[in-house]
């Protein structure tokens, strides 16, 4: 059995990754130790690319053992882990949104990382853990990942009068802490940016929330330090993925027939209708000129260079697509009432732009609660939300789950 391990001080606590050969046959894994929680934070690749694919084929798992909590879970007829829950889906959503943009996303490999919860304890949250674990999993492996990335949980506490009080900041503050929080900010990025954000907070204003921000940045910046000198002495090579070579003339085209008019077709106001009429303009051409190429390439092609015009539109010139300002929000509506049936107890109605939200309440008694049994979680639950994203939304067929 060997290990070697790592460690430094975070927010008056110590931070410890341990490779082990627990999972030596994984592309690359950690153990990350904060507090008494601890969890295995494991990265692989497919030998051979996912046939048919036009999508990057990465899966994010975050499993939840039981036993890391020292209960015996489940239901009456059933002791054992059964679907992920709330709180796992959500902390793997936080690892994948802060991973998935730094992979090349021409990988057509299959690329699985799975965090799993060993032991969990009353005051350290595995989610921060779980962003590290996978980025040094990934970058001390031999999957091309432009890592690492980091991840802090930054709270501001409150004076007498429930105002902010940045004398009461704390880095990862434990869950009891958390209760009493004017913001309750967790931070993802790495190189002083930052690609993942999620927050609950009390009518805060903008500019504590950008402080806030900096200083969380400043405190994965040291995470990022510690990381690099693991991974200066850990890393594996990198695989070394064969791209398809562009078709001659590919870009020659697009430069002469389609690049001309990407800028009206983009911030003329059409929105999607303007981009996917210029794309079918685009295949249209492709498919005259090159007639042995592949169409999949053209489309790749287009959406990059979709993708490239508006990020350096955005960030250059503050241009965006539908004509507002970098600080404007789109057009806020909402109406509330009897929108369907008396016998509905309530409904609301919300317009932000296009994206339209229709909530309905039920209301009942305390006999109706949900008994939440989970690995971080024990109590009832009174308020349920249930979410429902249908095809219909974005004016497509598919399966309603």
């Amino acid at each position: 059995m060997q290990s070697k391990e790592f460690s430094m001080e975070l927010g008056g606590r110590t931070l410890t990754a341990t490779f082990t050969d627990w999972a030596n046959q994984a592309g690359g894994s950690v153990l990350m130790k904060y507090g008494e929680t601890v969890i295995l934070a494991t990265a692989v690749m497919s030998q051979k690319p996912k046939e048919g694919g036009d999508y990057l084929p990465l899966t994010v798992d975050y499993e939840e053992k039981f036993y890391a909590a020292g209960r015996i879970l489940g239901s009456r007829y059933q002791k054992r882990e059964g679907r992920p829950s709330d709180e796992a889906i959500l902390s793997g959503r936080i690892i994948d949104r802060t991973i998935r943009p730094l992979f090349d996303q021409s990988i057509r490999h299959e690329i699985q990382v799975v965090t799993t919860v060993l032991s969990i304890d009353a005051d350290n949250d595995p989610d921060t853990l779980g962003v590290i674990g996978a980025s040094l999993a990934l970058t001390t492996s031999d999957i091309p990942f432009a890592g690492p990335v980091s991840a802090v949980r930054y709270g501001i506490g409150r004076d007498a009068e429930g105002k902010p009080d940045f004398t009461k900041y704390v880095i990862n503050p434990a869950y009891a802490e958390r209760d009493n929080l004017t913001l309750d900010l967790l931070v993802c990025g790495k190189d002083g940016n930052v690609n993942m954000i999620e927050s609950e907070a009390k009518e805060v204003d903008e500019d504590i929330v950008g402080n806030a921000l900096e200083q969380a940045v400043a405190e994965i910046e040291k995470i990022q330090t510690w990381q690099a000198g693991i991974i200066k002495e850990m890393a594996k090579a990198k695989r070394v993925i064969e791209k398809k070579p562009a078709t001659a003339g590919l870009a020659e085209l697009f430069t002469a027939e389609i690049a001309p008019k990407m800028d009206k077709a983009m911030f003329s106001g059409a929105g999607k209708d303007g981009i996917h009429a210029l794309e079918e303009e685009w295949v249209k051409v492709y498919k005259e000129k090159l007639p042995e190429a592949d169409v999949n390439e053209a489309i790749f092609y287009y959406a990059d260079r979709v993708n490239d015009l508006l990020h350096s539109e955005a960030i250059k010139n503050d241009r965006r697509p539908d004509g507002r300002k970098m600080n404007e929000l789109r057009p806020i509506q909402a109406q509330a009432g009897d929108l369907i049936s008396s016998i509905v107890h309530g409904v609301g109605l919300f317009y932000r732009g296009g994206t339209h939200i229709l909530s309905v309440l039920t209301l009942s008694g305390p006999k109706d609660s949900q008994l939440i049994e989970g690995m971080e979680v024990q109590t009832k639950k009174y308020f349920m939300h249930h979410y429902n994203f249908p095809p219909f939304s974005t004016g497509e067929t598919g399966r309603i789950g």
